[in-house]
């Protein structure tokens, strides 16, 4: 290989830098390290004085790694500038349908090519082609991830990772920060997708870096930033069951550019449902800026406020009438509910204010300071099923039903402050990160003290007139209150292509729960120390073997099991996880494609068994065994390609009779393949064509696996138009139509028991107008 030495001649500090990075880009050279690089090297001489500089020996036909320790005899040359393209930072917008680098596994900005851990990004474009409105239905194209744990209801995030739920909601993070749900209520804290420019999905246990998780891994959003540059764009959209929306976004400098720079973005959506009776309704603003405080220091403050006076669906249908019709020779159509008019009520308040105040000591040195407190209201009146009353014979058919009725404010106050450090020992390349994380979330819950509600017909549902059967009035406050802080060391190192990740954090917790009526307390405290430790090879030809192990802690929402305070707090569930894979990026194409294979342990697991009261059982320990690939690639400049594949087989390690659990029984909810394909294709200049197919396989709606649930396979489909194209006065107008569930499968998405299953997401056609200006 050929090898070449440039030198600069008496050029300025900046010019010096820039001249490197342009030269190495126009090579093909990866890009991560080569700023910090020239920075560090420009910033030992930064005396002001002239000097004639030397860029490293550069490799122009392969590794995108610094070589040290050789140099050719050195020609003066003219001053020279090539363009061309860095790898994108994880900071930075996406573009297309791949991302380079993500921040949420390591806390740095590292190459995905060079992260020993699986990690799928979800970009915004891909957001907007699939028309996805909410976190769930943007992952559906994600592999190892099932987000049908609830159906198609709207109301909540609901994400399992490799056969691991989150609770239903707290394995999910917002730029950095755990957004702080309630497991164990009805406090939500719901993103909408308009907001965000991409979704970092992370595999594996993270306690090492985030303190508890769930073992399965976490869910990113990286929300828009305010840029330097002028963007505004307003949307409006409208299609089935009565559904309207309208968004704007608007960026761009301060009046003082030298100041920052400011991101509004607002968005508001009203929609009948698919469902019966049930409405919904969101508006929600984003206000942000940005300030330079100094060339070597940023301030980001963000507010999110949302309001949701009306939250749709989300109740279940018994297994009887909705996957099987052989006990009534029927079923019921997917718009049927098991709720009631007067008693449908679902409102929701959240606010979150957050910051990022970042500091550039040098080169080598950067500290990071972020936090947010958020404050959510949530208001719940329901009415539900849970199953047939005893004495129903085959015919008629009556469901028991139950009310809910709730009041909660939930307040949480979250830290995260930590230092990257970059220096050599030798030939080996460090850098560290040290930190220390601070959360605590303050929950205060009302419930009513009663549960009846009357019977319901599913074949002639009368959702009229008062169905509360006893006293609704709310009882005294309980309370629920969580702290954790945590201390974290990690050490990412190169060597001669080898990347080795290195990590460790001890944390320490405390739950109290206070039952408001009787006045009884439960607590309890916790320490644990969790580590991660993982190795990656990134050969010259685009290949990167990697193995992993990592663990991981999270404690139960629960005190016992009726899930109130006259118990004993559980003690945390701890998990491990082996994981080994391969990576592909294939020079010159930008893509990128992988495989894992893991072997992830959940100890002493509480599961939830029934819905009301609710209650939790220990069913010992649980094993996820399974392999996902996937592969993205920007084809051509017109052609854009994700696929992805994963088979898990999630079991019992452990007989619980009692509960149905028997050793080698799988989770219910908890499909055994997931497939998926999306395609889009630029026709014309103006015409845009996607489409893609989705295949969840079979599940079980009892521990006992018994009763399953069939598999099904979905399409959708999508069609844009550049309106400029043809009419100069609409440059920067696109029309969209997306179809999801395309031929209208009528399909169960999962039981979380023979008494509660959840129909899928009817055939949605929706119209969206975007004006860019």
């Amino acid at each position: 290989m050929s090898k070449f030495e440039f030198n600069g001649a008496r050029e300025r500090l900046n010019s010096r830098v820039w001249t490197r990075i342009a030269v190495c880009s126009a090579l093909g050279l990866s890009m991560s390290w080569l700023p910090s690089i020239a920075l560090a090297q420009a910033a030992e001489g930064a005396s002001g004085d002239p000097q004639t500089e030397s860029l490293p020996m550069i490799d122009a036909g392969a590794s995108p790694e610094r070589e040290r320790n050789e140099r050719l005899g050195s020609q003066t040359l003219a001053p020279l500038m090539v363009e061309g393209e860095a790898i994108n930072s994880a900071d930075a917008p996406t573009v297309g349908y791949s991302a380079d680098a993500t921040r949420a596994a390591t806390k740095t900005d590292t190459p995905l090519i060079t992260t020993p851990q699986a990690i799928d990004v979800v970009p915004r474009e891909q957001v907007e082609d699939q028309g996805a409105r909410t976190v769930n239905n943007a992952l559906r194209y994600t592999p190892g991830v099932f987000t049908g744990l609830a159906g198609s209801s709207s109301r909540q995030t609901t994400i399992a990772l490799r056969g691991f739920p989150g609770g239903d909601v707290n394995n999910t993070f917002m730029d950095g920060l755990r957004l702080a749900n309630d497991p164990g209520g009805y406090s939500n804290i719901q993103i909408d997708p308009f907001f965000i420019e991409r979704i970092d999905v992370i595999k594996g246990a993270l306690s090492a870096l985030y303190g508890l998780a769930q073992p399965g891994g976490l869910v990113n959003y990286v929300t828009k930033k305010p840029l330097d540059e002028q963007r505004r764009m307003v949307s409006v959209y409208g299609g089935s069951f009565g559904t309207y929306g309208a968004g704007l976004d608007l960026t761009g400098p301060l009046p003082n550019p030298e100041i920052g720079n400011y991101r509004v973005t607002v968005s508001g959506e009203t929609s009948d449902t698919q469902y019966d009776v049930v409405e919904r309704e969101r508006f929600t603003i984003m206000p942000q800026v940005s300030f330079n405080l100094a060339d070597d220091t940023s301030l980001l403050l963000q507010a999110y406020v949302q309001r949701d006076p009306e939250g749709g669906f989300h109740g279940s249908v018994p297994y009887d009438i909705s996957v099987k019709d052989d006990r009534f020779g029927r079923t019921v159509d997917d718009e049927w509910v098991d709720s009631a008019r007067n008693y449908e009520d679902f409102d929701r308040d959240i606010n979150l204010f957050s910051y990022q105040l970042d500091h550039e000591v040098n080169g080598n040195v950067t500290l990071t300071s972020k936090g947010r407190y958020a404050d959510v209201d949530t208001s719940l009146k329901q009415v539900y099923q849970n199953g047939f009353t005893p004495d129903t014979t085959d015919a008629p058919a009556t469901l028991t039903r139950f009310y809910s009725r709730a009041e909660e404010n939930l307040k949480s106050l979250s830290f995260d402050n930590y230092g990257e450090v970059e220096f050599d020992t030798g030939d080996i390349e460090h850098r560290m990160v040290v930190g220390f994380g601070y959360e605590e979330r303050d929950n205060t819950v009302r419930y009513a003290g009663g549960f009846q509600a009357t019977p319901l017909d599913p074949f002639d549902p009368d959702y009229g007139g008062n169905p509360i059967l006893d006293d609704d009035s709310l009882l005294a406050p309980n309370d629920r209150k969580t702290r954790q802080v945590g201390f974290y060391l990690q050490d990412q190192m190169e060597w001669n292509r080898f990347h080795l990740v290195l990590g460790g954090r001890q944390d320490y917790l405390k739950r109290e729960y206070t039952n408001g009526t009787t006045g009884d307390r439960a607590d309890r405290s916790d320490d644990a120390f969790t580590g991660r430790a993982a190795l990656l090879y990134q050969s010259r030809f685009g290949l990167s073997p990697y193995v992993s192990y990592s663990e991981g802690f999270n404690p139960t929402a629960y005190t016992d099991a009726d899930g109130d305070a006259s118990g004993e707090v559980a003690p945390p569930v701890k998990s491990h996880q082996y994981e080994a894979g391969l990576k592909y990026q294939p020079p010159g194409v930008d893509a990128m494609f992988t495989l894992a294979v893991y072997n992830l342990t959940q100890e002493n697991v509480l599961q939830r068994f029934g819905v009301r009261p609710a209650r939790f059982d220990s069913v010992g320990d649980v094993e996820s065994k399974g392999i996902e690939l996937s592969a993205r690639a920007d084809i051509t400049d017109r052609l854009n390609v994700i696929a992805s594949y994963s088979n898990s087989d999630v079991e019992y390690q452990d007989n619980f009779p009692d509960q149905g659990v028997i050793a080698g029984n799988t989770f219910t909810r908890t499909p055994d393949q997931l497939a998926s394909a999306w395609a889009k294709y630029d026709l014309t200049s103006a015409i845009d064509v996607g489409a893609g197919v989705r295949y969840v396989g079979e599940s079980y709606a009892d521990a006992a696996n018994t009763v399953e649930v069939p598999d099904y396979t979905l399409a959708d489909a999508m069609v844009s138009v550049k309106l400029g194209e043809f009419a100069p006065s609409l440059d920067g107008a696109t029309l969209r139509l997306n179809a999801n569930n395309v031929f209208d499968k009528e399909y169960v998405e999962a039981c979380f028991s023979t008494n509660n299953c959840y129909y899928g997401y009817a055939r949605e056609v929706i119209a969206t107008l975007d004006y860019q200006f």
